[in-house]
């Protein structure tokens, strides 16, 4: 292979296609069309004299020379990346860019609605993909370049990751408005009853089925217990089990006021002190001054703020 007449960007089709598995979506994410990203996967197999990736039922497969290849590609593209991102001029406008953001419903409901209400019209060639289907810990999954940024409560994360207080949320309690036994809780907006808060089947929020939560142990503290029902990792999906039911969830406060309307739910203080929690968004230190990555964060953050 004559490197002085190898065209670099090959290497971010190649990179974008580890990451995404898929022509279409690896296209997107640096801003090419299907068809270009296929021509120049046909380059990289004449290259490499290897497929690289394997077309199966709905992805990209990488051979084993494919992810022989990825760590050192993809070190020398964060190295040319740390270089130049310091000096690169980003301008929202006119630029064309893709970027992954990872957290659950929560979040996509809360900053995406305002999120593009404002990008539409100052940056209409910028995608942004909330997803929350990426698997592994976060900061690996910033490591590699599978997702930008990520949502999460906040907590001290090792180096090379970062994080920012985005902002802090509340509980309440949640409860169908056809509940038979909503009234005995008064007023929506009043402190939900003890003794009807342990004795109704609970809905609660986990990623991985758990059945026991923060509510427990505030619980435990007063000597009381609650009963969970219900295991959901979408909170959507919990406000819809308690409007359809006759059980109740510790949700949280800015999302149950938004979906209470929708759902016809009541919403009630919890009978017992929760703290509330502090949500962050989280990076990669090489994109610490980056200025595609520092223009969003700005935007999130305006979007956090009108929150408040």
């Amino acid at each position: 292979m004559n490197f002085a007449a190898f065209d670099l960007n090959l290497l971010r089709v190649f990179q974008a296609l580890m990451i995404e598995r898929h022509v279409t979506r690896a296209g997107q994410r640096i801003g090419l069309s299907q068809p270009a990203v296929s021509a120049a996967l046909n380059r990289l197999r004449a290259i490499f004299a290897d497929e690289l990736f394997i077309r199966t039922a709905g992805n990209m497969l990488p051979t084993p020379r494919a992810l022989e290849l990825a760590d050192p590609i993809g070190d020398a593209l964060r190295r040319i990346e740390q270089a130049v991102g310091s000096t690169v001029r980003f301008d929202p406008a006119t630029e064309r860019r893709d970027f992954a953001l990872l957290g659950i419903d929560y979040f996509s409901y809360l900053l995406a609605p305002p999120l593009f209400a404002e990008l539409q019209n100052t940056a209409p060639g910028i995608m942004v993909r909330f997803v929350d289907a990426r698997t592994g810990p976060i900061p690996q999954l910033l490591e590699e370049g599978r997702v930008d940024l990520a949502f999460e409560v906040m907590h001290e994360l090792p180096d090379p990751a970062r994080s920012q207080f985005l902002l802090q949320e509340r509980y309440v309690v949640i409860i169908a408005a056809d509940h038979p036994d909503a009234d005995v809780n008064g007023a929506p907006g009043s402190t939900f009853d003890l003794d009807l808060y342990c004795r109704l089947p609970h809905v609660l929020h986990s990623l991985v089925g758990g059945a026991t939560g923060n509510v427990d142990a505030a619980l435990a503290a007063v000597k009381r217990e609650r009963r969970v029902a219900l295991s959901l990792p979408h909170f959507f999906s919990i406000a819809g089990a308690v409007a359809k039911s006759r059980m109740i969830a510790t949700y949280p406060e800015r999302l149950a006021r938004s979906v209470a309307p929708l759902f016809g739910l009541r919403i009630h203080r919890p009978p017992v002190e929760l703290a509330p929690i502090s949500l962050a968004m989280i990076w990669h230190r090489r994109n610490d001054g980056e200025a595609g990555h520092v223009w969003l964060r700005q935007q999130l953050m305006k979007v956090a703020q009108g929150l408040a």
